[in-house]
């Protein structure tokens, strides 16, 4: 099993950038998760969100090192000018377990704070509810109720006062 080391977090901001978001996001929703290829490549927020990617150095068994390789990413959109939607976070399965996503997470907060966004909404799938509880999200009143998106149960979660957040 590969081991990674060197995490940087960077905003997405060139072509290779995303496109290494996407090869992560195919990796994980397409091939792991089994989604149709099109509900990632023919997303409508991909030119319309902020993304950030997550690079690692991987060291393989043999003790060959790769630098930069993708591991994980996430998106913000903005929904409005005080609420923003996170989603698309995935890291690769063999770097599960690095606190990855909840980097990404908290940076996307961050992130969102600073805007003066006050919110962060999330359609998270039912069974990572509890992943996202950690980081500020909750299930408000109203929104209990489980919906399916692509075929998967989804919850919808909150995360308020972001810009006051310690995550």
């Amino acid at each position: 099993m590969p081991t990674y080391t060197n995490l940087i977090l960077k905003a997405a901001t060139t072509e290779q950038d995303q496109q290494q978001s996407m090869q992560v996001r195919i990796v994980v929703f397409v091939d792991e998760q089994k989604y149709p290829l099109y509900t990632e490549v023919d997303d409508e927020y991909n030119d319309k969100s902020d993304v950030w990617i997550a690079l690692c150095d991987r060291t393989m068994d043999d003790g060959k090192v790769e630098q930069g390789v993708p591991v994980g990413t996430v998106r913000l959109i903005s929904v409005s000018e005080k609420v923003g939607k996170l989603g698309r976070l995935a890291v690769i399965s063999d770097a599960r377990g690095l606190s990855l996503g909840k980097k990404l997470v908290q940076l996307v907060v961050r992130d969102a704070g600073t805007r003066g966004m006050e919110s962060i909404i999330i359609h998270a799938q039912y069974d990572k509810q509890g992943f996202y509880e950690k980081l500020g999200f909750t299930v408000e009143k109203g929104d209990e109720e489980t919906f399916l998106e692509d075929g998967t149960p989804h919850i919808r979660m909150w995360h308020r006062n972001v810009g006051k957040s310690k995550n």
